[in-house]
C-alpha cells in the first residue's frame, strides 16, 4: 500500500487577519468601556448638578419661611421698636437683615444661602421698585399701607447654581367694609332699642383717631329704624317726643341708611353671617386653630392673652356666650366676637372691632368712664335656621351709669383685621 504525502492550501493571502480581528474586538471593547466612563461621568455630574439645584431650591424656601417670619413679627428689628407692619418692611428693609438684600447663611458653613432681591407693593402705580420716585413719596405718607407684597428671592447653592422664587402675600386674611362706627342692621319690622343718654354720657364720633384716614358714619342703620336713631341722637325720645335739648354727641349727627354699597359683605343676609361666623373657613374655626375659642366670658378674662391687653397687636376672641368688658387700660385689643350679651362696665377701654353678632345685645353698665376705638357691629339672629331667615330688631343702650365714648380708629381697624394673620396669595418659581 502506497502512502500519500497530504497537500497544504497557500493562505499567503491571509497573512494579519488575527490581528486585525483582535483590534476591531479591542476597539469594540473601547468604545463599550468608554460610553460606560462616559455615561457614569454624567450621571456623576447630573446627580451633582441636580443636588446642588435641589439645595439652592430649599435655600429659596427657607428665604420665604424667613420673610414670612419677619412679615408675622416674629423677628425684632434691628434697633429694636419698629413695628413689622407692611408699611414699614417695604420701606425700611434694613431694618430685618433677612429682608435687606444681603446674603444669609441657611447651612453653617454657608454652602447654601438666600437673598431677598426685592420686597414691592404690586398694586401701586410706579411701585415696581423700592427706589422710584413714587414709592419713595409713598413711604413718606405714614397713612400709605399696602394690601400686598410681592418678596423675590434668590436660593443660592453649591457651585453658585440659584434658584428665584416669588411670594406674594395679603395683608389680611379677613377683609370687610368699615362704613360706620357701629352698624346695627334689622329686617324684623320690629324696631331696633337704642338709647345714647345726654351729651355728658355717650359721644360717638366717625372722625378718625389715628388722623390719617377719611371719616365715617357714626351709626349706620336699616331704613326702618333711621328717624328712631336720629330721634335719640337729638336728644329726644324715639318717637320724636320730650326733647331735652341735651342731646348725645354724635358727629356726624345723622345716622346712615343701610344698602348695599355701605353693609359689609358678612351682614348683608344672615346666611351670610352665619357662614362668616361658623363656616369652614369661619371666624370660629379660625379662633379654633388659634386657640382663641371661648365658651364663656370668663374663660376668655382668664386665658393667657386675656382679651389681647398686653398684645400691641391685639388678638381675636371669640367668646360663644356672654361677656362683660369692665376696667382696664385697655381692657383688650385686636378683633373681639360675641356671641351672646356684651356689657361694658366701669372703667373698660377696647381697641379694634368688637362684633356682637348673635344675641345683638350691648349694654352699658356701671360708673366710671369707657372707650372703644375702632368699630362695632350688633346684630340680632338665631344661631341656626333657614337661609332666608332675617336679622331681629339688636339692642345698643348706653344709656347707663358713667360714660362712654366710641370713636373710629384706621389704625385701631386695620390691627384688628390683621389678627389672623396674613394670607399667602401665591408663590411662583421664577
Amino acid at each position: 500500500m502506497r502512502s500519500q504525502k497530504p497537500t497544504f492550501k497557500n493562505r499567503s493571502n491571509e497573512k494579519g487577519a488575527a490581528l486585525i480581528t483582535a483590534v476591531l474586538l479591542s476597539l469594540l471593547l473601547l468604545a463599550a468601556g468608554g460610553t460606560l466612563i462616559l455615561t457614569t461621568t454624567m450621571s456623576g455630574i447630573t446627580a451633582r448638578d441636580s443636588t446642588a439645584e435641589m439645595q439652592a431650591y430649599y435655600a429659596a424656601e427657607a428665604g420665604i419661611a424667613r420673610s414670612l417670619e419677619v412679615l408675622k413679627g416674629n423677628i425684632e428689628s434691628s434697633p429694636a421698636g419698629t413695628r413689622a407692619s407692611f408699611h414699614n418692611v417695604l420701606c425700611s428693609t434694613n431694618l430685618w437683615s433677612t429682608m435687606s438684600g444681603a446674603s444669609v447663611n441657611v447651612a453653617a458653613d454657608g454652602s447654601t444661602q438666600f437673598q431677598v432681591a426685592s420686597v414691592v407693593d404690586p398694586d401701586h402705580t410706579g411701585a415696581t421698585n423700592p427706589a422710584d420716585a413714587d414709592q419713595v413719596n409713598n413711604c413718606i405718607n405714614a397713612a400709605y399701607k399696602p394690601d400686598r407684597l410681592r418678596v423675590r428671592i434668590i436660593g443660592i447653592g453649591p457651585t453658585n447654581t440659584r434658584k428665584n422664587m416669588e411670594l406674594v402675600i395679603d395683608r389680611y386674611t379677613l377683609t370687610y367694609d368699615v362704613n360706620a362706627v357701629v352698624t346695627l342692621p334689622n329686617e324684623s319690622g320690629n324696631p331696633i332699642t337704642f338709647a345714647l343718654g345726654g351729651s355728658t354720657v355717650t359721644s360717638t364720633s366717625g372722625t378718625d383717631l389715628s388722623g390719617t384716614a377719611t371719616g365715617i358714619d357714626a351709626y349706620a342703620v336699616s331704613a326702618a329704624d333711621k328717624n328712631r336713631t336720629n330721634n335719640v341722637i337729638d336728644g329726644c325720645d324715639p318717637d320724636g317726643t320730650h326733647c331735652t335739648g341735651s342731646a348725645p354727641n354724635v358727629t356726624p349727627g345723622d345716622p346712615a341708611t343701610l344698602g348695599d354699597d355701605n353693609t359689609p359683605t358678612f351682614l348683608k343676609s344672615v346666611k351670610n353671617v352665619r357662614d362668616f361666623l361658623y363656616g369652614t373657613d369661619g371666624m370660629k374655626n379660625a379662633a379654633i386653630n388659634q386657640g382663641r375659642y371661648f365658651a364663656t366670658g370668663a374663660a376668655a378674662i382668664a386665658s393667657t392673652a386675656g382679651l389681647g391687653a398686653n398684645n400691641p397687636d391685639g388678638v381675636l376672641t371669640f367668646v360663644d356666650g356672654d361677656l362683660t368688658l369692665s376696667s382696664g387700660n385697655p381692657t383688650g385689643q385686636g378683633t373681639l366676637i360675641v356671641t351672646g350679651n356684651l356689657t361694658l362696665d366701669g372703667n373698660f377701654n377696647f381697641n379694634g372691632v368688637i362684633m356682637v353678632l348673635g344675641a345683638g345685645n350691648v349694654l352699658r353698665n356701671g360708673g366710671g368712664h369707657g372707650n372703644i376705638y375702632g368699630a362695632m357691629y350688633v346684630a340680632n339672629f338665631a344661631k341656626t335656621g333657614a337661609d332666608t331667615d332675617k336679622f331681629q330688631a339688636p339692642t345698643f343702650n348706653t344709656n347707663g351709669g358713667g360714660t362712654a365714648n366710641i370713636q373710629y380708629s384706621s389704625d385701631a381697624v386695620d390691627k384688628a383685621k390683621a389678627v389672623g394673620g396674613h394670607a399667602v396669595a401665591g408663590v411662583r418659581e421664577y
